[in-house]
């Protein structure tokens, strides 16, 4: 037998009442205190912008360019190894300083960046535009002051790879706009290396270390004026003016040379010598059709490799002592031209630098930091016998007398529009050598703060 149980549940009369409103204002944020102990501007660019902003070329140097008061005619040169520097506040950019790990790594020879870190290296860049202290000196522009990093407690590090090429990158506007006639440059570009550091014993010393290295091939197509083989001959019935005889003030029949008569000894190799001067290979353009009347194509390449490594070590509870090492080897060199005849032009930059830092706690209001650096900046600018056709004794193969010192020809301007054989060739092979001691002492007495030093 089931039986079914009920029962009835109380009903509750709930009165709601409203409540009082509220209003909370929260301050997330103060003014800025006044600095009253410096006058400097400027700002700091830290590890995060440095390696989250994209750098075309990966350089620090760029990245000036985001501080007020900082401008360039170039912005695009500042990524290159001795390409352009910031203009600050007016200033030209010869009047720049700038200083990694608190010593100069500047190239005197120029007043360009005499060494460029890899920027995953970096901890910051601080950028001083104005009204510098007198420890950092020597510039009246800016002073950019790099900071690499250092080893801690736990293992960091990163790997990392940067590719360019004709592929992803845009093309430019004007090939663009004239894609039937200008055909796309090949260009390729990688940027790899990496960072590692860590403790060598725990709370005692460090070690940070970094590699960077840079591949660029670039190259496409190229054009040159060259003679027709008529003008070789001496056929210049193309010409619209009367070709006249120097020897006589009489015109040439036909405005015809006899080839008897061409006996410069430039010209004669050229003419007889297809290999050294080719023949036309399309139709040119300008009156006569030579402008661009040899098709062809030229190339060039960069390597840079570049590396650092850093000590820390806590000596004392009063004394900690780091150095660091950095060394770079840059190359860039035309390695095509359109003619054989013509030259390009080399440049090599490898550098060494290195720095030991000692900064001794006297007290707690009495510090003192020492620094002994050492740099030394390579700068070789050098002309290139390409194609190897000319050699040693390119002058003496096209008559010229006197020798010369390096391989190649010597500049050889030649009328009617054409282009010129060889190079004037300047070179150079200057080295900046820097030892430099730097003493600074700072002592805070009461609300008063002293500093002194002085750098030799």
């Amino acid at each position: 037998m089931t039986g079914v149980q009920t029962c009835a549940l109380p009903i509750l009369d709930v009165k709601l009442e409203v409540g009082d409103t509220t209003q909370v204002v929260e301050v997330k944020d103060v003014a800025p205190i006044l600095q009253t102990e410096t006058t400097q501007t400027g700002d700091t660019i830290n590890t995060a912008q440095l390696t989250s902003l994209p750098l075309k070329g990966r350089n620090f140097v760029s990245l000036t360019l985001l501080v007020p008061g900082v401008v360039s005619t170039n912005p695009d040169g500042t990524n290159s190894r001795f390409g352009a520097r910031p203009f600050v506040n007016g200033n030209r950019e010869q009047t720049n300083n700038f200083m990694l790990d608190g010593v100069d790594v500047n190239d005197s020879i120029d007043n360009r960046v005499g060494y460029s870190p890899n920027v995953d290296a970096l901890e910051e860049v601080k950028v001083l535009t104005g009204n510098a202290a007198a420890d950092y000196g020597n510039a009246g522009g800016a002073t950019v002051m790099m900071q690499l990093k250092s080893g801690t407690n736990q293992f960091h590090g990163n790997v990392f790879e940067f590719l360019q090429n004709n592929n992803l990158n845009a093309n430019g506007f004007f090939r663009n706009r004239n894609a039937s006639t200008a055909k796309r440059t090949g260009f390729k570009k990688n940027i790899f290396g990496g960072t590692l550091g860590g403790p060598i014993k725990r709370d005692k010393a460090f070690f940070f270390v970094d590699y960077e290295g840079t591949e660029q091939r670039s190259g496409g197509p190229s054009s040159a004026s060259v003679a027709p083989q008529a003008w070789r001959n001496g056929d210049l019935s193309q010409f619209p003016n009367n070709i006249i005889d120097p020897t006589t003030g009489v015109a040439f029949p036909g405005k015809q040379i006899p080839v008897s008569r061409i006996v410069n000894p430039v010209a004669k190799k050229l003419f007889s010598s297809p290999d050294f001067y080719p023949l036309p290979n399309q139709a040119g353009a300008g009156a006569l059709g030579v402008s661009g009347n040899y098709g062809s194509s030229s190339a060039s390449t960069l390597k840079n490799r570049q590396g650092d490594a850093k000590i820390d070590y806590r000596l004392t509870d009063k004394d900690n002592l780091s150095g660091r090492f950095s060394m770079g080897s840059y190359e860039s060199f035309g390695s095509q031209a359109a003619l054989p005849i013509q030259m390009t032009s080399g440049q090599e930059g490898p550098t060494w630098s290195g720095v030991i830092n000692w900064v001794r706690t006297f007290s707690p209001t009495i510090v003192n930091e020492a620094r002994a650096a050492y740099s030394r900046v390579v700068i070789k600018d050098t002309a290139v016998d390409w194609s190897g056709k000319l050699g040693a004794d390119g002058n003496s193969q096209f008559g010229i007398p006197g020798g010369q010192p390096i391989a190649g020809l010597s500049s050889v301007a030649i009328g009617g529009g054409l282009t010129g054989a060889g190079a004037g060739a300047t070179i150079s092979n200057t080295a900046d050598n820097k030892f430099i001691y730097y003493d600074n002492l700072t002592w805070q007495k009461d609300r008063h703060l002293i500093k002194m030093g002085a750098q030799f």
